[in-house]
């Protein structure tokens, strides 16, 4: 592992990493400061605004400080730019804590554990009673989300980064590699204001629907940004309507499709684009049969026919697009339901989409991949057989790298599960839920999440977390460097 130190130029990456997270840092105090507007109608909670100021001024000043020498940074190499957005998701989640701490009370490492699963979208929560906490703080758990899902990154390369190397750099280890426009800067603003628009739709449905506006709002954001932290503890199962489920639904599903989809319906202001990914017709592939096992293991167990789908679809959706809303007790969930949830979490949504989870190119690629094989062992040898899924076309390279990506996830899966099966004596497919509820950056859960965790099973669902967000490469890049990094000190 540390022939990879001969690589480090400990100054240089040093100097790059130091700029690029200061440019991100100012964004984190950016964000912090719009929770303050809250208090124009909720003047009440005039006395919170110091847990957000405070940090908030605090990190656009050192953020401005560290990234003071940001126009001599675009030569940046992937490796850097993999160290920096890992750390990036590391820091904004160490800042983000004061407000948990201060004004509901939470320990550290739960407080760390909430910003963690706020930023990287997951959902899984150290918080209780909801209701009865400030609405400044639930909104940050909201507005967290809806950042984190579009990704803090992206928002940097919007407002903060100028276009060149170094903001493509980030964009690639993020985890995203499309571009919707051949500038990268426009990328970056094409899909945050389709991201703007579908959340505002999404609140206004919400409003027309029933729900207050601090609700419809709170809920828009969380479910776009496939987060699913809600304002309530029995999540959308509060509002008992279907009109709402419906709602919430639509907006999970639109979270979990590629932006390039949706900037191509919106161009053509057409829905064939919609129908015609091949993400898309995979994850009603997945989902319908689903959606028809676990409805019959519900059936099974005394429900009736119509709410036993009711709840399947909605459950089925809120997996695959790795949200985590529900509309009741999963941990009642028979465990064969409870198993497939599991499995939808594993795949997850569309890549290029807010969603998390294996992603389901990859899992199309895979099964591909081996028809692919089995052709080429069947044709003449010499014959070329044209890699492609869809408008996707793909290298030998490209199949090789997906199927790595996969083994790694499904070998953190796997170790886990079985960490907290042994660590809590829980059943086997409980383990595996939480884990890939944590890992797919989902947030459904069958009750093993709460205060009462041990520390050391807290910081292994906070890793899980970070790992899923950046899609393991960028994390392990990082540790690597780390290390080889004190290495070079200790010498």
């Amino acid at each position: 592992m540390f022939e990879f130190s001969k690589y480090v130029n400990l100054a240089e990456d040093l100097f790059v990493v130091r700029n690029l997270i200061g440019a991100i840092l100012e964004g984190v105090g950016v964000a912090y400061l719009i929770p303050v507007l809250l208090v124009w109608f909720h003047p009440g909670e005039v006395r919170y605004v110091y847990y957000f100021a405070v940090p908030g001024f605090l990190s656009i000043l050192l953020g401005a400080w560290m990234s003071r020498h940001q126009e001599r940074i675009e030569d940046v190499n992937l490796r850097q730019a993999m160290i920096s957005a890992a750390f990036i998701w590391l820091f904004a989640s160490f800042v983000s804590v004061v407000p948990f701490m201060k004004m509901a009370g939470m320990s550290f490492i739960d407080s760390y554990f909430e910003s963690m699963s706020a930023w990287t979208g997951t959902g899984l929560t150290m918080m209780s009673h909801l209701e009865s906490y400030p609405r400044i703080l639930l909104f940050w758990r909201a507005w967290m989300q809806w950042l984190g899902g579009i990704g803090i990154v992206l928002v940097a390369l919007t407002v903060l980064i100028r276009p060149g190397v170094a903001a493509a750099r980030l964009y690639k280890a993020e985890a995203r590699s499309e571009r919707i426009l051949p500038n990268l800067a426009n990328t970056a603003r094409v899909i945050f204001e389709i991201y703007l628009i579908l959340t505002l739709l999404g609140t206004y449905l919400y409003y027309t629907n029933g729900m207050g506006l601090f609700d419809a709002l709170t809920h828009a954001m969380t479910g776009l940004g496939t987060g699913g932290m809600s304002t309530h503890d029995e999540s959308i199962g509060y509002f008992h309507s279907m009109s709402i489920e419906a709602i919430t639904i639509f907006l999970m599903i639109m979270g979990a499709v590629n932006f390039t989809v949706h900037y191509r319906m919106f161009k053509d202001k057409s829905l064939r684009p919609f129908f015609d990914d091949v993400q898309v017709r995979y994850m009603f592939l997945f989902t319908v049969p689903a959606i028809a096992i676990i409805a019959y293991g519900l059936v099974q167990y005394g429900d009736t026919l119509g709410d036993a789908i009711r709840q399947a679809v909605f459950h089925a959706v809120s997996a695959i697009s790795c949200t985590g809303f529900d509309i009741s007790n999963l941990a009642n969930y028979p465990e064969l339901s409870k198993f497939v949830l599991g499995l939808l979490m594993v795949i997850g949504g569309g890549a290029g989409s807010t969603a998390g989870g294996i992603k389901l190119i990859r899992f199309t690629l895979m099964y591909e991949s081996l028809k692919w094989t089995v052709q080429q062992s069947l044709l003449p040898k010499g014959a070329v057989i044209k890699r492609k899924v869809g408008s996707y076309v793909f290298t030998s390279e490209d199949v090789q790298e997906v199927t790595g990506f996969t083994i790694t996830y499904l070998a953190f899966l796997l170790v886990g599960t079985l960490y907290i099966m042994l660590r809590l004596n829980a059943p086997l497919v409980d383990a595996f839920f939480e884990t890939a509820s944590a890992q797919g950056n989902v947030g459904l859960s069958v009750g093993i999440t709460s205060p009462t965790l041990p520390a050391d099973v807290k910081t292994l669902l906070i890793i899980l977390m970070w790992v899923g967000r950046l899609e393991i490469f960028s994390t392990l890049v990082f540790i690597v460097s780390v290390l080889a990094m004190l290495r070079k000190l200790g010498r």
